[in-house]
Parts: structure tokens; C-alpha cells; sequence
């Protein structure tokens, strides 16, 4: 099962990307075929670390809760609909953000320090709402115009989460808030 560093929406982020899923196919009829992500399946992928825990987690752990130590709670702004026919994915994009960007690259170094091998892609943050059997059908989708979909949304990225993949949902092993804008941080669950 994969095992990444990851965004997991809060309740109200969850309804507003569960919003966005329901206005899709009337703003874009091209999408009424595609395979929908559920409430359960909705997050964003920070770093992808590997198949699997190490055989001895804590250095990952260790490092992980020293990332969220040193970063305050983000705002993301999703403002935006893609569709990416080679991944066979439509996402909700966020919004530049230099604070984002320097959380990628803290996850970055924090994963290639761990032993993980450097991720050949810059990171284009983002939420799958849909999956395509075929990446030519999302050829096929125009952007939809002003006022078509509830967007711009804002959601709070408070957290980090590592979770692993789990059938139709994704299980979080372990989380660590990151701080507020006192620098406090609230205590966080282990491993199991």
C-alpha cells in the first residue's frame, strides 16, 4: 500500500469539494461519464514516499513532526478546474502560494534526507475529484465560464497527515498540526 505525506480536508473543505463534484457535469457535460472521487477518497498528495512503511518508522516520524514544528497553518485557495489526459485525472488546482511552495520543498529535502529517492516532478498541488477510463475523454472538456462552479474556495491546510492507501479511502497513520499564528501546536495521535 503507497505511503505519502498528505493534506486531508476538515469537514468544511470536504462539503465544498463534494459542492464542486455535483456542479461538474451540468457546467461541463464531457465529465458526466467520468468515475467520481468520494468524500473518503478526497485529499492532497504532499509527497509520496514509498510502498509501504520502513521497517523502522521513526527517523521518518522524527523528521516529519520537526517539518510541522517549523511551519504555520496554510491557506489554500482553490480557484481553478484542469484536466490532465495523460494521468486520466480532472483536479481542483490551488492558487500560487509561495508558503505552499516552501512546504513541498521542506517535504522534499525531509524525504531525500530519509532516504527516499528525489521526486523528478515539481508538485502541482491538487485534489482528483474524477478519473477517466480513457485520458481522451478529458480532451474533450472546455474551460467552464465565470460564476459555473462554487469557485474560488478556501480551505485551511492545518495539518500534515501520513496516510497509506486503503480500499475505496485512505487511512491516516499518523498527523502532526502545524502551528498557529501564536506558534502553538496541539498534541498529535502515534503510529499505531
Amino acid at each position: 500500500m503507497s505511503v505519502f505525506v498528505a493534506w486531508m480536508p476538515d469537514e468544511e473543505a470536504l462539503d465544498a469539494l463534494e459542492a464542486l463534484c455535483a456542479a461538474l457535469p451540468a457546467a461541463l457535460p464531457a465529465a458526466r461519464g467520468l468515475a467520481w472521487r468520494r468524500r473518503a477518497q478526497f485529499h492532497m498528495t504532499l509527497r509520496f514516499l514509498a510502498e509501504g512503511l520502513p521497517d523502522d518508522p521513526a527517523p521518518l516520524l522524527a523528521a516529519l513532526s520537526d517539518v510541522a514544528a517549523q511551519r504555520p497553518r496554510l491557506s489554500l485557495r482553490f480557484d481553478r478546474i484542469e484536466a490532465w489526459p495523460g494521468a486520466r485525472v480532472l483536479v481542483a488546482r490551488t492558487a500560487p502560494d509561495d508558503a505552499l511552495a516552501g512546504l513541498f520543498a521542506a517535504l522534499e529535502r525531509t524525504a531525500v534526507a530519509c532516504g527516499h529517492a528525489p521526486e523528478p516532478r515539481t508538485p502541482a498541488p491538487h485534489v482528483t475529484l474524477a478519473y477517466a477510463e480513457r485520458g481522451d475523454r478529458l480532451d474533450a472538456l472546455s474551460t467552464p465560464g465565470p460564476g459555473m462552479l462554487p469557485l474560488p474556495f478556501d480551505a485551511c491546510l492545518g495539518s500534515l497527515s501520513l496516510a497509506r492507501t486503503a480500499p475505496g479511502r485512505y487511512d491516516v497513520l499518523q498527523w502532526w498540526p502545524l502551528r498557529d499564528a501564536a506558534g502553538d501546536a496541539t498534541p498529535q495521535p502515534r503510529l499505531e
